[in-house]
């Protein structure tokens, strides 16, 4: 490896402080979820987050206060 490459890998490298981050995640109270097979996947925050439910359920839509209405899939 020549210096010069030597150089090129330092300057891409990056310390990461994770005990003080620079970035705060602080979600939305509500959620635009979406189910993707398994999972509820929100849609509106900044970072993706999911939840899994499995695949015996189903989302079939949202109360009052926006939080989803899962019920189990009916086998035919």
């Amino acid at each position: 490896m020549s210096a010069n490459q030597m150089t090129n890998e330092k300057k891409q490298e990056e310390i990461l402080n994770f005990d003080k981050p620079t970035y705060k995640f602080s979600p939305n109270e509500h959620h635009d979820w979406r189910q993707e097979g398994p999972f509820l996947v929100c849609k509106s925050c900044d970072i993706t987050h999911s939840i899994s439910i499995g695949m015996d359920k189903i989302l079939v839509g949202f109360d009052k206060k926006g939080k989803p209405i899962i019920k189990k899939r009916q086998i035919v």
